[in-house]
């Protein structure tokens, strides 16, 4: 169900807010809890049912590994240290596992193909909506709870973290600490204008961003691309900005719409884009490029793997890990391994050369990092690198 069909709009979105708000008033705070999260089931579960008996699966175990910690911590076990982290692992196991299974199998399989010469058949194997999203947000829940850094979360609390719709399919990557606690606000449970006044407002400019802009970018650019006889220095670039500007607005705009929905049910969801085609270096492109993505692999990635506190060479090698392993998440291609190498190697060329941001000229600065992000970005359309190095040379 898209956010942008009038199935949402005109059916499931009114009939989801109007059944919160009257839960929270005529049977409480829980009742009305409880019809968000089956909300959410009939949201995820319109697409597939199988899909939605993965989630809820993944959202058991996961649940199941987190009461065990407040187990394992309460009782008196002499391995209390060593359970806590072979239980972390299963957890962190299942999580990836699922992900790898479903995303990267037949990517695995074409690759080993490739370099051993065997010929294993691939599989067909669909991939579930958000489960990119939604696995990273049980596994920052997880890790937090394996630290201490997170309370005992209701089933209920946490099925609906996981599950809330307007995040569930695109993000943004939502934190437990930034939206269970906002399930208990009692003055977040009555309906209000002036916040449901400020999300259609986001609603309708992520609406615009999505159906006026990138969805009219988009023939555009399949038609530059469908006409590669007629490449040219010029047409190349034009397409590739057009190709920026509909990947900016699509997933911008979702976000926007998501941030929307939040706040019609008077729930705040952090802001994932922040104009990052302002910024004039690469360093501030990525502070404002999918915000969450970026504090997820900072936190549970970056930092436990020494951040920048270990010298310049080994902050450079986890940087460059980092962007390598958040191109991996984005999809199961070399193309988007590479899209992450390359911004990781701007990155630190940025951290390398440019010792005082604050003085590098805005418009000049502009410039660059668009056109740079417009050459980088193209690896997400095409299918291999040899057809990127096809355009590149071009």
């Amino acid at each position: 169900m898209l956010f942008n069909s009038y199935l949402f709009i005109l059916g499931f979105l009114p009939a989801a807010l109007t059944g919160y708000f009257v839960c929270n008033r005529r049977f409480g705070s829980r009742a009305g809890q409880l019809w968000l999260f089956l909300s959410s089931c009939v949201f995820y579960g319109y697409a597939s049912r199988p899909f939605l008996c993965l989630l809820l699966g993944s959202i058991g175990v996961n649940y199941l590994c987190m009461r065990l910690f407040f187990v394992l911590e309460k009782g008196s076990f002499s391995q209390r240290a060593a359970l806590k982290k072979g239980l972390l692992l299963l957890g962190l196991s299942f999580d990836l596992g699922l992900l790898l299974y479903f995303k990267y199998t037949n990517f695995f399989i074409e690759n080993i193909n490739a370099v051993c010469r065997t010929d294993f058949a691939e599989r067909t194997i669909l991939l579930p909506l958000g489960i990119s999203f939604y696995t990273f947000q049980q596994i920052s829940c997880l890790v937090d709870t394996y630290k201490g850094e997170a309370k005992a979360y209701t089933l209920l609390d946490y099925a609906c973290f996981v599950t809330f719709f307007p995040q569930l399919i695109a993000g943004p990557i939502v934190l437990h600490e930034e939206l269970i606690p906002q399930f208990h606000d009692r003055q977040r449970k009555s309906f209000d204008p002036e916040s449901f006044g400020r999300g259609v407002y986001a609603f309708s400019m992520g609406l615009a961003k999505k159906v006026l802009l990138a969805d009219t970018l988009a023939p555009i650019v399949d038609m530059g691309i469908n006409n590669l006889e007629y490449r040219g220095l010029v047409n190349i670039f034009l397409v590739m900005a057009c190709y920026v500007l509909q990947l900016y607005f699509d997933f911008s705009g979702y976000s926007d719409m998501a941030l929307g929905i939040g706040q019609m049910f008077r729930l705040e969801l952090p802001v994932n884009f922040d104009s990052p085609y302002k910024a004039s270096t690469m360093g501030e492109y990525w502070s404002r490029w999918h915000k969450t993505m970026t504090e997820f692999f900072t936190r549970y990635v970056y930092i436990p793997l020494g951040g920048s506190r270990k010298g310049l060479c080994r902050t450079l090698i986890n940087t460059l890990f980092v962007f390598a392993l958040s191109g991996f998440w984005h999809g199961a291609n070399w193309t988007f391994f590479w899209w992450g190498v390359m911004n990781g190697v701007c990155i630190c060329l940025h951290r390398l050369l440019v010792k005082r941001p604050e003085r590098v000229p805005r418009m000049p600065g502009r410039i660059f990092v668009f056109i740079v992000e417009a050459v980088i970005l193209w690896m997400f359309r095409e299918t291999n690198v040899q057809e990127w190095l096809l355009v590149m040379r071009a």
